[in-house]
């Protein structure tokens, strides 16, 4: 694989929630191969905007469903390209092994699809190397379309071997919603930057009842994130929060972050009762949506239910939320912690497409306006060339009564000066495993945080050659 340059945790992290990208059978091309290919460069299609009178119709592959802004993405470009021959429909495939295996297959057929998102970016840079991207490079020269004004200084960490084959489209920040109507009733301020204790204590203040009748202070997902601790170590320590150096050969398991946050969490669920224990999430199915909505729980580390709270019918509920973000392994600054987050969605064309200007003016529009109806769904446009307010207004549209939207734009519409970078691919897939392993006997009681975490360090120092 080829190396990118910076890869963002957490959409590594993602990565370990899905299945590994099933391997094309077909002779693979490097990324030189694909921007010295005629159908990579602008003006060598066979039918596109601009020198042909037929109509060009665009086919778009994603992973969302159509009812979720890619129905009205199409109707919305459909509408104002009409003029100009090109249109664009929509087919969904499902991001797992199987879906991602369709996309791939459809992608080496040429006929089926012109342009596609990947979800992580183990995935991207695999379609890269297959030959099944276009490098943009040359489009985004002869336009003028400055990838560091859109997307700061990050922009970089979406290339591959120093070259674009994607626009990063989504951006992206791991945050909580709280139930602000519980936090107003309890006196408690919206955090705006609060360590793990402050966090604890809270939780603390917001648990009530017992049994049936219980409401806890938070749910974390650990049935989906069994790592989730690590996130919180690595507001301090970094991106690379497993690993001890740049090198990657040693774990950071003794790092004393673990063991603070790791207990904090044991104590949480097993000693204050303040956060949904793992047994009960487990053995019971529970959600963070459906507590959420049912009041029983203040707070939670499920972000992307922001598209269903908007859902009333299915999910019914009339207290306000609001975005506050995730909590520090200690007490830091913002400016101090490394934010986890990033951009995803990342939007290629294929390289066998014959519609590849038609495709980039897709892409162009895509990044620079069209992203707006996947906002009320939860997206936020990656560019910075989209007015913050009218992507505010286009979230809070008709729902307004439901979100805090002074926390929403302090929270997702706001830049940050760290993200959580990683830089070790190696053997990060495995040492992952072993942390879910080991946190998860602390979570049920079955090991204390201080054995665990000798554990983990043991086994993962000896995949790391250490």
């Amino acid at each position: 694989m080829k190396k990118l340059t910076k890869i963002l945790v957490f959409l590594i992290i993602s990565t370990m929630l899905l299945s590994t990208l099933t391997a094309c059978s077909s002779p693979s091309k490097t990324p030189s191969d694909v921007s010295s290919s005629p159908s990579s460069s602008p003006g060598n299609e066979t039918s596109s905007k601009g020198n042909t009178s037929d109509p060009v119709v665009l086919k778009l592959w994603g992973g969302v469903p159509e009812e979720r802004g890619p129905s009205d993405v199409a109707a919305k470009f459909n509408e104002e390209f009409k003029d100009k021959g090109i249109s664009v429909v929509y087919e969904r495939y499902v991001n797992d092994e199987s879906g991602n295996l369709k996309l791939n297959t459809a992608l080496l057929s040429g006929e089926d699809v012109d342009l596609y998102f990947s979800y992580s970016v183990p995935a991207y840079v695999k379609r890269v190397e297959s030959g099944m991207a276009t490098n943009l490079s040359s489009f985004i020269q002869r336009d003028g379309f400055s990838m560091e004004e859109n997307f700061g200084t990050m922009a970089s960490a979406y290339y591959v071997d120093g070259e674009p084959y994607c626009m990063p489209t989504y951006a992206y920040k791991y945050c909580f919603l709280i139930n602000k109507d519980m936090f107003d009733e309890a006196g408690i301020p919206v955090p705006t930057n609060w360590s793990l204790d402050e966090f604890r204590e809270i939780c603390r203040k917001l648990t009530t009842g017992s049994g049936s009748n219980k409401r806890y202070g938070a749910f974390i997902s650990t049935d989906s994130q069994m790592y989730f601790p690590a996130l919180i170590v690595g507001t301090k320590l970094g991106g690379d929060y497993f690993f001890k150096d740049a090198a990657g050969k040693e774990s950071a398991f003794d790092d004393p972050t673990y063991k603070n946050v790791l207990t904090t969490f044991a104590d949480m669920m097993l000693v204050d009762g303040s956060l949904v224990p793992h047994a009960d999430i487990i053995t019971e199915k529970l959600s963070a949506i459906n507590l959420f909505v049912q009041e029983k729980a203040a707070i939670i580390d499920a972000y992307w239910s922001v598209r269903d709270l908007r859902d009333l019918e299915k999910y019914p509920h009339d207290f306000k939320v609001a975005f506050v973000p995730m909590p520090t392994a200690e007490k830091m600054t913002r400016e101090e912690s490394y934010i986890s987050g990033g951009f995803m969605d990342y939007l290629s064309i294929n390289s066998k497409s014959k519609n590849q200007e038609a495709a980039w003016e897709f892409i162009k529009w895509y990044t620079t306006e069209g992203i707006l109806p996947m906002v009320p769904h939860g997206r936020i446009p990656a560019s910075a060339a989209i007015d913050q307010n009218i992507v505010a207004e286009s979230f809070a549209a008709g729902v307004e009564e439901l979100f805090d939207m002074e926390s929403f734009k302090n929270e997702l519409l706001t830049s940050e000066k760290k993200y959580q970078l990683s830089s070790i691919t190696e053997k990060l897939s495995e040492v992952t495993q072993i942390a879910k392993e080991e946190f998860e006997l602390v979570y049920v009681g079955s090991k204390k945080p201080e054995e665990a975490l000798a554990s983990a360090k043991e086994r993962a120092d000896a995949i790391l050659g250490k």
